[in-house]
């Protein structure tokens, strides 16, 4: 299949998988914060938060799995691409040991310094924690057989793979809530559904590929060096990362309560969720990059990232003025009075995902060019700015200080620092990676903000069928300013491929 189609396939998959998921946690989350209730909702949080951290323990070696499994399959050589997947087995062996060992410690020791004043839910949530552990380490166990399906240009495949434990785990987690069943049950079936979903994605890797081989025994020190130096510095990213978006209900669990981490939980996963939208296509876009790099086509990357960012910021600057307007009534109808707080959590974080949500192409950009160290610095400077801002702002603000330390160096460093990071590695001037976010995403702006308005004022969104007409003048208005946005040759190929269905339809 050409490059080009299967990328495609690659991306309309992720974001159907992606749909699913949104829907899913649309429908879940609300019960199970109703079912759960604040306080044992928030340790369900904090048990993930804190699980999180064991992810650094990966040393970056999922992402060097798909940055050199794709560079070599361009050349068709399966001899290095079987010494890399058996080196990272090994490699991954210990990791994984080290995760179950960790969790068990720190639910022994260190769960207790959580604000969890009830002893019953203290410890249900301390037996999640040893679940989700073992879950997180088997999972690295099969993670350079199961895993790699990317690295093999295949997301389509394991797309729908997640889309299928997705719906499954979905169904069988409301099917214990109804009977009863707490956090220790619901640990469990994330254990078993994941386990069943990888030993299916390594049968299938195995089918469309034969020539893939499990044999530890090709591991060796030199493919072990490859992968650990490209991953060192991922490791520092992904640590980044985990302080970004994994710190905020720790924080507020450690300073405030779990009632109140439980809250702010589900304004930022709102937020998470839209800004996954752009995420989930990072990573075949990452294998793009790489394929196009390796192959010396350094115009053809910057084209592509030129043209992703104008349509992520778009997209992104659609989105955030569309939470602004409209979280307030989105919470209201859709969580209990209590987390009524969420609303103002996702108005805040909606300002700094504006800017972040577009450089999330430049980040897949800097992994497939192996130019992640510029990446690392960067969320460096930002994790210091938002830790240092959330001790100042939490005991003023409480939940909405934790926001806007998150929102603040989001707006500083992705309007200024990484329009210029990515200008550098590209050799292009600043000014045409501004205007792409400029030429996009202030039109999407200016056509949602005043028909949001408009709609709001004629039609209140007091139920969901009023909100559901809000949303779908609102998007409609906006997609049809988008045809404006779009390049030419994408106009036109977009009206080839309606007249052509047209065509066969008569």
């Amino acid at each position: 299949m050409p490059e080009h189609r299967q990328l495609s396939r690659n991306i309309w998959t992720s974001w159907v998988g992606y749909g699913l998921r949104v829907a899913l946690g649309f429908l879940f989350v609300p019960y199970i914060t109703s079912t759960l209730g604040d306080a044992r909702y928030g340790v369900w949080v904090l048990v993930f938060q804190t699980i999180n951290y064991f992810v650094l323990l990966d040393f970056g070696l999922e992402k060097a799995l798909l940055r050199f499994i794709s560079k070599h399959l361009g050349s068709g050589q399966f001899e290095p691409i079987n010494r890399i997947l058996n080196t990272a087995f090994n490699l991954y062996l210990v990791v994984g040991s080290l995760i179950i060992a960790g969790t068990w410690l720190v639910a022994t020791f260190l769960f207790d310094y959580f604000q969890i004043s009830d002893p019953l839910l203290l410890s249900e949530g301390k037996a999640a924690l040893v679940i989700i552990g073992f879950y997180m380490g088997l999972r690295f166990y099969l993670l350079p057989f199961a895993g790699s399906l990317g690295g093999f240009q295949r997301f389509d495949i394991s797309n729908w793979l997640h889309m299928l434990e997705d719906l499954v785990r979905t169904i069988v987690m409301v099917a214990l809530l109804v009977t009863g069943q707490g956090l220790v049950a619901l640990a469990l079936v994330i254990l078993g559904m994941s386990t069943l979903k990888q030993i299916v994605a390594i049968i299938w890797l195995k089918r469309l590929y034969p020539q893939v081989r499990f044999a530890p025994g090709m591991s060796n020190r030199a493919t072990a060096r490859e992968l650990l130096d490209y991953s060192r510095i991922t490791m520092g990213i992904t640590l980044s990362w985990l302080v970004l978006f994994n710190t905020d209900s720790i924080l507020l669990g450690l300073l405030v309560s779990s009632a109140a981490a439980g809250v702010y939980a589900t304004g930022a996963q709102v937020m998470l969720y839209l800004r996954n939208i752009v995420n989930v296509v990072a990573s075949p876009l990452a294998a793009a990059f790489s394929t196009r790099e390796a192959a010396g086509d350094m115009e053809g990357v910057g084209r592509l990232y030129l043209k992703a960012l104008k349509y992520t910021s778009f997209l992104s600057f659609f989105m955030s003025s569309a939470v602004i307007i409209f979280a307030r009534p989105f919470v209201a109808l859709w969580l209990e009075p209590e987390f009524a707080e969420a609303a103002e959590v996702m108005r805040v974080l909606a300002v700094g995902s504006a800017f972040l949500v577009p450089q999330i192409i430049g980040e897949a950009l800097l992994f497939g060019v192996d130019r992640h160290r510029l990446l690392l610095r960067a969320l460096l400077i930002e994790c210091l700015l938002k830790i240092g801002l959330s001790f100042w702002l939490i005991p003023i603000y409480g939940l909405l200080g934790m926001a806007y330390a998150a929102a603040i160096p989001q707006v500083i460093l992705y309007v200024a620092l990484y329009p210029a990071m990515m200008a550098r590695v590209l050799k292009m001037p600043l000014a045409a990676v501004l205007m792409s976010t400029v030429q996009s995403g202030f039109p999407a702006m200016f056509a949602c903000v005043p028909m949001a308005i408009l709609v709001r004022v004629a039609l209140p969104p007091l139920g969901w069928p009023a909100f559901a007409a809000n949303a779908a003048v609102v998007s409609l208005t906006t997609i049809a300013a988008g045809w404006f946005v779009l390049a030419p040759e994408d106009r036109a190929a977009l009206l080839s491929r309606i007249r052509s269905k047209k065509t066969g339809s008569e």
